[in-house]
This record gives structure tokens, sequence and C-alpha cells, in this order.
């Protein structure tokens, strides 16, 4: 599901309030009240083989194995569970119904059992056994795979049962498919089976096709192509390979080497037209061989590479390959795709319906708002136009149903998104701006499935529309804007705070403080084997085990979930034994009892304040924002290579020693105290370059940028631009970007997050 039109850098300094409230109610103190003493697990005596049936698992030693897990379950080991289940996924394809049921009846409740349903479910699939699939799939507490949901499908309509849960057949399969990411088994035999069966049809796989072009995922977008016939294949080759020249333009990619000047047609000329000099030609040509030749002969013989165009297309499919290659082109070159759409001629030459016209301006809206760029609204708006009348006019027809007229949640998000950042933006700066900018926030809010309305942030986004998108909002909008608000109130979430106090115009009072955890409660929560099975495998350094025997645990261990008192003594045994982010994970799946000081607990006090302190910065945005980013987890380190409590890149960490004279080598980055320094003093340089006071910061992040001068809300917004904004960001007057000569959207290379 898409998620609100905050980034990660908003939601956690937006949060101080949230966290002001935890702190105050620790006092700022919670470790000095509380002895982290950690219980040391007494070495078992069947660590050793355990560690051995690891072993033989990664070697794909199975006799080896079968004699560890036998002798882990002879000694009622109580990470037996664990070898078993090794033992069972490298018998996986030869193991047999009833030596599975027999596994899964000797550890009913653990997380291992779960996932051996999980991988028994794909491979039944595999096999076609449809009545082993139906018997098992209902006991799959997790439900977490869509490759699973999506051979459930399938499964049903082999064995002529009906669907369960909302929808009919055809309704359920498109809603999986489409909302399938990447390609896969499951829901590719899925597809093809109820393809073949006549249930899901040549428009569903090509819708298919345009939201896998839109994720970028080749194999979706093969398999997709496939249920289409060869021909289709033939072209999405060129499609994905050349999606300019698709259209008939001529583009200046080192990629595309062929194509002359004189065979472009109306809408394919982006920029001026072609030098006549004979030098500057000469010198573009051999630039263009050097590329080439250093990119090797892959792209110098592209085009004899895929081949011809295929022949016999009709022209309803050639519009929708048309319609394929402006998205990919998009993604590529957003404004030369703008500008081809917007020549007279486009649309007719494309062989474009209202309804794909529709699409291909929410596309272009939903890069360019990811790109920050103020023509956003505007692609927005026309996106919603074309649709609403794509909608009536299939309407009256009577060939059109809401599912199979939804965008993407993504693209639909990001509507909302461009419409908001216009409607608090000087009018002088966007086209499209005011109440028709909250009409836009409205339509795309209108749009999105029932599920991703009820998110509170779109919830408190739609509210804000209906209450400032009408010139005189009536008493109906009022009271639409009131019930959304009171929905979502509540004191411990950063939208449920803004309803809060847009319905009350006060800050929320924090929550009731629950009784403190006994040590009989401890003691119970710690005996529930999930619970010993987790805590065993972070004794062992095998976190990752560890995190998902936790998290199962407090989601499925137990049919009706854990009861509060229960959550809050995992949380407090995982805060005793530092496990930050796990007494946290525990301590917000709480329902009416909240223990503030779990939920954002204050770790590292001395470091932290002593680097908040050497900058002169608010020790509560470093805990909002070690919180957000790295749970408290020293080493955590994510996919763009951000490392450490504060995860900082490694270019923007050499950057900001060198500024404030830090001494610091590449592989101290995840040492906690330099971390945290070069953290503080980023984050500090970042302020005060843009001349943001806490006192200024605090009502923007309540109330938007509407509630900072004009003047100001450049520099405020700025501190929270996502990567594409450092594009836009250069082109601003010096006193408005508040960051002359300092790269600060800049880490490696490449843009910050």
């Amino acid at each position: 599901m898409a998620k609100p039109h905050l980034r990660k850098s908003q939601v956690l300094v937006s949060r101080c309030a949230v966290w002001a409230q935890g702190l105050k109610q620790a006092g700022l103190a919670w470790l000095g009240a509380t002895a982290l003493v950690a219980t040391a697990w007494a070495a078992n005596p069947g660590d050793d083989a355990f560690q051995d049936a690891r072993d033989a698992w990664r070697l794909r030693d199975k006799p080896r194995l079968l004699a560890q897990r036998d002798a882990l379950i002879q000694a009622h080991h109580p990470l037996a569970p664990w070898a078993d289940y090794w033992y069972f996924q490298l018998r996986l394809v030869e193991i047999g119904p009833t030596e599975v049921d027999e596994f899964f009846a000797r550890w009913p409740d653990a997380y291992v059992v779960d996932r051996a349903r999980n991988d028994w479910l794909l491979e039944l699939g595999r096999r076609k056994d449809w009545r082993n699939f139906l018997r098992i799939q209902p006991a799959f507490r997790m439900n977490d795979d869509r490759e699973v949901s999506c051979l459930g499908v399938l499964a049903r309509q082999q064995a002529g049962l009906p669907m369960e849960g909302p929808g009919e057949l055809r309704d359920q399969a498109r809603q999986l498919w489409w909302a399938q990411k990447d390609g896969d088994f499951g829901c590719d035999a899925m597809a093809q089976g109820l393809m073949s069966a006549g249930v899901l049809d040549a428009p569903d796989a090509w819708r298919k096709l345009r939201l896998s072009i839109e994720a970028d995922k080749p194999r979706a977008v093969q398999q997709a192509a496939r249920l289409l016939g060869d021909a289709v294949v033939q072209a999405m080759t060129r499609v994905m390979a050349q999606p300019e020249l698709v259209l008939g333009s001529t583009p200046a990619h080192p990629l595309h080497t062929h194509g002359s000047a004189g065979a472009r047609t109306p809408g394919a000329v982006i920029g001026p037209a072609p030098t006549k000099d004979k030098a500057k030609t000469k010198a573009s040509r051999n630039a263009r061989k050097d590329r080439n030749a250093k990119a090797g002969p892959r792209v110098s013989n592209l085009a004899s590479t895929l081949g011809p165009w295929p022949s016999g297309l009709t022209p309803d499919m050639q519009a929708e390959l048309n319609l394929l290659a402006f998205i990919r082109w998009t993604a590529a070159d957003v404004n030369a795709a703008a500008s081809a759409l917007d020549q007279p001629e486009a649309r007719e030459r494309w062989g474009w319906s209202g309804e794909q016209m529709a699409w291909a301006l929410a596309q272009l809206a939903r890069v360019q708002a990811g790109k920050l760029l103020p023509q956003a609204v505007q692609s927005a708006e026309r996106a919603l136009a074309e649709r609403t009348l794509a909608l009536g006019a299939a309407a009256g027809r009577g060939n059109v149903s809401r599912l199979s007229a939804a965008w993407s949640a993504d693209t639909l998000a990001w509507l909302a998104r461009a419409g908001m950042r216009a409607a608090v933006a000087p009018a002088s700066e966007v086209p499209l701006g005011g109440p028709a900018a909250w009409g836009v926030v409205e339509q795309a809010i209108d749009a999105m499935a029932p599920d991703q309305q009820q998110d509170p942030a779109w919830m408190y986004w739609k509210a804000r529309a209906l209450q400032q998108g009408h010139k005189s909002a009536s008493e109906a909008h009022r009271r639409v804007a009131n019930d959304l608000l009171r929905r979502i109130a509540d004191p411990l979430t950063f939208y449920g705070q803004l309803a809060t106090e847009a319905l009350s115009g006060s800050t929320p009072r924090p929550p009731n403080v629950a009784p403190a955890v006994t040590e009989a409660e401890l003691a119970q929560v710690r005996s529930l084997p999930g619970v010993d099975r987790a805590l065993r495998l972070f004794e062992l350094g095998w976190r990752s085990e560890a995190v998902r025997e936790w998290n199962f645990t407090t989601s499925h261990g137990r049919p009706g979930g854990l009861s509060d008192r229960e959550l809050l003594a995992m949380a407090e045994e995982a805060c005793r034994r530092e496990l930050w982010d796990r007494c946290i994970q525990a301590s917000e799946r709480t329902r009416s009892e909240v223990s503030l000081s779990q939920r954002y607990p204050t770790p590292f006090r001395e470091d932290v304040l002593a680097a908040a302190r050497e900058v002169g910065l608010d020790a509560a945005y470093m805990y909002g924002l070690i919180r957000q980013e790295s749970r408290f987890i020293v080493s955590a380190k994510s996919a763009v290579g951000a490392s450490g409590l504060m995860q900082v890149m490694p270019g923007t960490a050499s950057w900001t020693a060198r500024k404030l004279q830090i001494d610091y080598h590449p592989d101290r980055i995840t040492d906690r105290q330099t971390n945290l320094r070069i953290g503080a003093g980023y984050l500090k340089l970042l302020l005060n370059r843009m001349g943001v006071a806490r006192e200024e910061v605090r009502p923007w992040h309540r109330k938007g940028l509407a509630a900072a001068p004009p003047e100001r809300s450049h520099a405020i917004g700025s501190l929270f631009l996502p990567p594409e904004a450092s594009k836009a960001w250069v082109d601003l007057p010096t006193d408005k970007r508040r960051l002359a000569g300092v790269r600060i959207m800049r880490r490696d290379r490449k843009s910050t997050r």
C-alpha cells in the first residue's frame, strides 16, 4: 500500500511531539530507573549439536542433518523445531503428505511450521495437488505470500469450489495478479490457468502489462506478454529497449544509433532540430562512437538484435503497445515524454482511447510528482478529468467496473501528493494551486481502492481537502471531514495527533501510564515457547531467525493474539536485554495499555546527549531519527548503504567529518559515538544552513506548509526533500534555498533518500 506524502525523515522529526511525551514520561532517565541486566542463558548441552545441524543444512548434508535433528528432538532441545525444518527444506521436492503432516503435528504452534506450510503449499501448487493444497491452506496463519494466494484461487477454480472472502473468482484473481509486483510461479500459473478457462481475458493481461511496466519488473512483463501471443512478446522486447522509437520518436539516447531526421513524425521531435554544422556533427558522431565502444557490441547492434517490428498486430494492440512504450519512456525521460504528449496529434497518432489517455497522463503526473516538478499537479488534474470522462462513457455502454478502472495505489498516492504540494505552494510557483489543487487531492483519494482510502494518512488529507478545497465549504463537507478526523484521532500517531488538534484546537493529552510489568508476568512470557526460542536465537547471534520467531509470537503465536499485559511483558524483557527494536515492536501492538517508555526508549543516553550538546542540537531530534531509521540497532545497514544508529551514508559521513573536523575513517561509520557525532552534526548543519528553528518547524509539522510564511516555506519544506528534489532545488534562488554552497542533497554522487 502506498505511504502518505511524508517521507521517512519528515515523519521521524514530525513525531517529536510524540517523542517529547515519551521523554517526559520516561524523565529522559529510563535507563537510570531500569536495571538493564540481561538474563544470561545457561549454555544448553545441545547447542553444539544445533550449531552442527545448521552447518549440515548449509552444506546440504542430509545424513548429518538427520542425525543431529534426531539427537535434538530426543534431548527435547528448545530449538529442535529449527533443525526439523531444515531437514524438511532439504527434502521438500521428494517428501510425501503423510510425513509433512507428522512434521506439522510435532510443532503445532512454532514459527517454522507456519513457514513450512508456506513452502509446502508452493510445492503442492507445482505438483498440482489441489486436494491437499485446499486442505493445508486454511491453517497458514501468516498468510503473507501472494504467490500462495494466487495458487489458492487456481486451486478453487480447478476443484470447482466457490470463492471465500469478498468478490467473485475473477475479481479476486485480478486483484491478486495486478497487485503482484514481480513475476513468480504461483500468480503466473493462476493467470495461465484462468486465461485458458476464460475467467481472465486479454484486457486483464494488458492491464497487468501496464502495471508491470510502471513497476519496472521485466519478469512480470515477460510473463504477461506470453499470455497475449508471440507477436506481443516480440513487440514488448522492442518496447522495453526502445520505447521512444516505438512511439515514432528519434531520441538522442546513446542506445539508439539509427533513425533519420527526415523520417520524424509530428510530436516526435523533442528539443531543437539537428545542427547543420559539419564540425559539430563530426564531433557528435565521434562522441557517440566512443560511447558505443565503451558500452560494447550489445549497444551498437541493438536494433539488429531486436529484429523487425512484428506483423499481425491489430490497431487495438498497437494502441496498447504505444501506451506501454509511453509509460516506459516517461520513467526514462519525463520531460521529453511530456513534450511529445503535448503535441496535438499525439493521441490520434498513437490510437489512444480516453481511458488510455487518462492512464498516460496519470503516469506522467506520477513521475513528475516524484521529481517535485511543478507541472505534476496540472498533469494530475488532466488525468483525473480524462478518467472521469472515460468512466462516464464506459458506464453509458454498461461495460465498466471500478476495479478495471483503477490505477495503481502508487500512482494515485503520487497524484494526491502533487495536489497537496501545489495547494500550499505560493501561487507564482505552480500552474494550479489553492482550491483547484485541493480538488486534485480529493479526486485522487476518491479514486483509491477502499483499503488504501482507510489509511489514516489519506483519511486525514481527504478531510483537509474537503475543508479547504471548496471556496465555501458546506455543512455537509464539514460533517464528512470531521467524521474522518474523529475516526483517526489518536494521541500516539502522527496523523492521529493532527486529527485531534484539528477537532479540538489543542495538543492531545498523552495516554495514561500502564502499570509496571511484574516479575511474575516476565516469567510467564519467558515460558512461552516462541519467546524462549527467540531469546535463545538472539543469544546465539542469529538475529534474522530470532526476529522471525519473535514477530510470529507477537502476531500469531496464539489464536486471538497475546493480551496487552503479555505484550508489555515481552517488550520489557526485550528492553532489559537491550533488544530495542523488539521492545518497540511488541509494545506498539498493545491496544488499551500503553507504555511510552517502551515505545520511545532512550538508550545510549550519555552518548546521545554528548553528541547533541557538542553541536547545540535538541536530543529529541536525534532520538526521533534513530528510532525511525535504525530502531537503535548499532550495526544497522540499509540496502543503499546507510549505516549505524543514524543511518549515515558513507559520502555524507566523510563530508560532515571534514566540515566539523571530526577524526574519521570509513571503517568507523558504525562506531556508536562516531556515528552519533556525525549524524548530529549533519542534522544540525541542515537546520542551521536553512535557518530553521525548532519553534518554526513544530507548527509546520502539525499544520503543513501553510503554517509558515511563504518566504520560509521553501527553507522548511526542503529540509525533508526526497531524492529527486536536488534537480529542482538547484534552480531555486539562493535566498529561498538557504543552502548556497552546501551539497547536502547529494551523497556518493547520488541523491539522498
